[in-house]
């Protein structure tokens, strides 16, 4: 399965870049709360750091879900301060609805089941 989240990955990459800016433009759709919690990340380094973070943990669990999970738990004790360790993993869950949504029709029900079974993986890895 994990074959696929990579090829989807690849296939947006191609596309589009970086989903840098489209998750972002969604996470604060969905509330806009999250924007006010970057007010002072004035140089956008947080947020890219946060993007980047959130890839490499998706392709460390393409060949070590354990790795994957350990860097997970690390990253959720360092989500606690800002009072959003319960919506954590929604940035991850915003992730895969923008490349689904970049590549369409590509995305097909195989990419979709693979990167649920990773999702669902990722929400075992708690704190």
């Amino acid at each position: 399965m994990t074959p696929l989240v990579e090829q989807s990955l690849e296939l947006y990459a191609d596309q589009y870049g970086d989903p840098y800016d489209a998750v972002y433009a969604k996470l604060y759709a969905m509330d806009a709360d999250y924007e006010g919690m970057f007010l002072l990340d004035t140089d956008e380094g947080l947020r890219r750091n946060m993007m980047r973070t959130t890839l490499e943990i998706i392709t460390t669990y393409l060949t070590d879900p354990t790795a994957a999970a350990n860097r997970i738990v690390g990253a959720q004790m360092s989500h606690v301060t800002y009072g959003v360790e319960d919506t954590f993993h929604q940035f991850f869950e915003i992730t895969r609805d923008v490349i689904a949504q970049g590549l369409g029709d590509a995305f097909t029900p195989d990419h979709a089941a693979a990167w649920n079974l990773m999702l669902t993986d990722f929400e075992q890895a708690q704190v």
